[in-house]
């Protein structure tokens, strides 16, 4: 990981100011389950990349993924490629754990690999939590909402409620910059 240790919540320290965190759906709630074979997906990751430069734009360097398959691990993507391309100079990656060994949940090989990259590409590794916590995931959320000032999120509307609208509610609540790619009203994300 470059270096860097696994770090408490506490031990992090991070400048609020020019801090974004992500929020979004698993895998199995974004188009094409995440398959970014399809055109829909990559218009998706383009549109991800195209917030954050906006992002960069206005000072962010920060970038928090809270790491879960789906949504957090593209958007750590589009960070770990921003930062190799050296466009976006100073940009950070910091991965949010919601406890130790939280890889265990990664089941797709492609997916595993992936977020091994990211934890080497991070420069801060921050776990929030224990795995006996029931309230982990919303734990590491607030960890997020609190140490941002911008919220970039991918959202669809749901039966019922999901952690991405609970995170998106922590940042309204806390008055982050919001920016939400609303997935049922983009149809350019579901062209195969």
């Amino acid at each position: 990981m470059n270096g860097m240790k696994i770090i408490s919540k506490d031990e992090f320290i991070t400048d609020k100011a020019s801090t974004c965190c992500f929020t979004g759906h698993r895998r199995r709630d974004l188009p094409f389950g995440g398959d970014t074979s399809k055109q829909g997906v990559r218009n998706l990751i383009s549109t991800i990349h195209l917030l954050c430069r906006e992002a960069y734009s206005r000072g962010i360097r920060t970038f928090i993924t809270g790491m879960a398959e789906g949504a957090d691990m593209i958007c750590g993507s589009v960070i770990m490629d921003i930062i190799g391309s050296g466009e976006c100079p100073g940009t950070r990656l910091v991965c949010a754990l919601p406890y130790e060994g939280h890889i265990r949940e990664i089941k797709l090989p492609r997916d595993r690999y992936v977020y091994s990259l990211l934890m080497q590409a991070a420069s801060a590794v921050v776990v929030t939590g224990d795995i006996g916590d029931s309230g982990r995931y919303r734990e590491r959320n607030r960890f997020m909402v609190e140490n941002s000032s911008a919220l970039i999120a991918v959202y669809k509307e749901k039966q019922r409620g999901s952690g991405t609208l609970q995170t998106i509610n922590m940042a309204k609540r806390s008055g982050l910059d919001i920016h939400i790619i609303d997935l049922d009203k983009n149809p350019q994300f579901y062209c195969g």
